[in-house]
């Protein structure tokens, strides 16, 4: 069976993801150095808002799992080469970072005369729990949706009505968890390591695929267009847009209140606030995607596209850079901070972005670094990163 025609506005999706993984980490440390200060509340805004950047990845996932998959029949030949390209392109190059990480971790600490076997344990730890370091959890839980898919797949290719279903149980699935965890923990029964399992994201996963599944149908609904503002569709998705915003909002001030008055309320709440924006932020971006993208021609669209392309390998790279720029000393009153928060980000963006880019176009084994390489990048795209990076060598 022929593949599917793909979606290139996905890697306008993947960009503005990226964007906001760069910006919960480049913001991380403001959390606690800006408490008490006029830039507390700014600098938590950009950290929680953005928090819709793993769900959103995880929902483009199942988005591209089922689109990819769905009518393509589930036998060994198909189970092999799904899981020999996600060990080449996603394993190898977590491996290969993880190690470097590690001794990473080992420069900072200047833990090289520990005992090589007490060394060796740890990497295999932090290998088999992406704790190499701190954002290379999400291949290990990615890697859970990978290992469930044929179970997925297998119900929704047996019966349609599954699949129509998927969200709404992965919701269920999600949140009996969630309460599971909170009470039996309370409890003192045992504790589960929430953020790192696949079930505290299988309404996202299982949005993703759903909207796959049906994505002809949904497309009309989906996708802002003027035949849509004429049919009375504009109201939807304007109340898509406020919702999400307002959700957004109240989650961050949910947060702001706790750090600033101490506030106590259920945890729950900011589980709730937090899952509902991640949700709308998913069909928020699908809808962002394709407005960027039909701007076609613009500098933005073709740069936020090449950034899609290469965002594995800004993931995989940026912490590095985020790390060694944090060296730096900076002095000066809030203005300053504020830019060296600022450069922070756009050292972990651009940074990156040149390194993955460059390396793809002319280094051959560049996979083993930062994944699959992208397949016939726009030629606007290739002219804009050269441009960029002759800029930055002279």
């Amino acid at each position: 069976m022929s593949q599917k025609e793909r979606i290139p506005q996905l890697d306008i999706f993947r960009a503005v993801a990226i964007l906001a993984v760069l910006a919960i980490h480049a913001t991380s440390r403001t959390l606690s150095e800006m408490l008490d200060t006029s830039l507390f509340h700014p600098f938590l805004f950009i950290n929680k808002f953005s928090q819709f950047a793993v769900p959103s990845f995880v929902f483009l996932s199942g988005f591209v799992l089922f689109y990819n998959y769905i009518d393509r029949p589930l036998n060994g030949r198909m189970l092999g080469k799904f899981y020999g390209k996600r060990l080449l392109y996603i394993i190898v190059p977590y491996v290969v970072f993880s190690l470097l990480y590690f001794i990473l971790k080992m420069y900072a600490g200047n833990t090289w005369n520990l005992p090589a076997e007490e060394q060796i344990n740890k990497l295999g730890k932090y290998l088999l729990k992406g704790t190499a370091y701190t954002h290379l959890y999400y291949v290990i839980l990615i890697f859970q949706f990978y290992v469930l898919f044929p179970l997925f797949l297998w119900c929704m290719q047996k019966s349609r009505r599954v699949a129509a279903w998927a969200p709404l149980i992965g919701l269920l699935m999600q949140w009996g968890f969630v309460l599971l965890n909170r009470y039996m923990t309370r409890n003192g029964y045992w504790e589960l390591s929430k953020g790192s399992l696949a079930i505290t994201y299988f309404s996202y996963f299982l949005l993703g695929a759903a909207i796959a599944i049906y994505y002809s149908s949904l497309k009309k609904w989906l996708i802002p267009s003027r035949e849509g503002w004429r049919s009375g569709k504009g109201i939807a998705w304007v109340s898509l847009w406020a919702a999400w915003v307002a959700a957004g909002i109240v989650h961050v001030e949910l947060w702001f209140s706790s750090y600033t008055k101490g506030t106590v309320i259920n945890s729950l709440w900011y589980e709730a606030f937090s899952n509902l924006h991640a949700l709308l932020s998913c069909l928020v971006l699908m809808q962002l995607s394709f407005l960027l993208y039909g701007w076609g021609h613009s500098r933005l669209a073709v740069l936020l596209s090449s950034i899609g392309a290469c965002s594995f390998g800004i993931y995989l790279l940026h912490p590095a850079l985020l790390y060694f720029y944090r060296e730096i000393p900076f002095h000066g009153g809030s203005l300053a901070y504020t830019a060296a928060i600022a450069g922070g980000w756009l050292v972990a963006l651009l940074g990156s972005w040149l390194v993955v880019a460059l390396a793809f176009r002319y280094v051959k084994l560049s996979w083993i670094l930062f994944g699959s390489v992208p397949q016939k990048p726009d030629s606007r795209v290739k002219r804009i990163v050269t441009d960029t990076s002759v800029k930055a060598q002279g």
